[in-house]
């Protein structure tokens, strides 16, 4: 059987979406916390590979330290962080969502057993560890924040986040 180009593209989309689905976590929770025009979103993947998924509304001029705050706030007995403060900013020890949680350091002999954290710009399709601390990044308009313990690797896509992505393609495939 032969196949044009667009049951191409849908076959080898569909063959990625399962291919990967064993990559992927589970989405425990989708929140949408705070007030205000503009959105960003913030990810948690525990060991586990639970992930939570929080979309901040706000105005503008949040940090990425000020987004815990509010959602802190908004479930304050489902979001539990453990954040300790320096003179250099502030540190992610442990959190807790729901019934998942994973605190540390960074202890030897693997030195991941903390929460790394990445970053994405509106429009980037790529997660940056960040270099600077949750406690200066300014949160903009369609930016991501993403927290992942135990592991040096990127955020997961969550199953939700590649079937836009599927979608996406498909309905670019479409147009051409």
């Amino acid at each position: 059987m032969m196949l044009n180009g667009k049951s191409r593209t849908i076959l080898v989309l569909v063959c990625a979406c399962l291919g990967t689905s064993g990559a992927q976590g589970e989405i425990e929770g989708e929140f949408e916390v705070g007030e205000g025009d503009l959105t960003s979103t913030i990810e948690f993947q525990f060991t586990n590979q639970n992930q939570y998924v929080y979309t901040l509304r706000h105005d503008g001029g949040l940090t990425g330290r000020d987004a815990f705050d509010i959602i802190e706030s908004a479930q304050p007995d489902f979001f539990t962080p453990i954040i300790y403060s320096y003179d250099f900013g502030d540190f992610l020890f442990g959190l807790g969502i729901g019934s998942d949680s994973d605190e540390g350091f960074g202890t030897a002999p693997e030195y991941l057993d903390y929460w790394h954290y990445w970053t994405m710009e509106a429009g980037d399709d790529d997660w940056t560890n960040s270099m600077i601390g949750f406690s200066d990044r300014i949160l903009l308009d369609g930016s991501s924040d993403g927290w992942v313990f135990n592991s040096n690797d990127a955020p997961i896509p969550a199953p939700a986040t590649f079937l836009v992505a599927l979608g996406a393609g498909l309905a670019r495939r479409r147009r051409s």
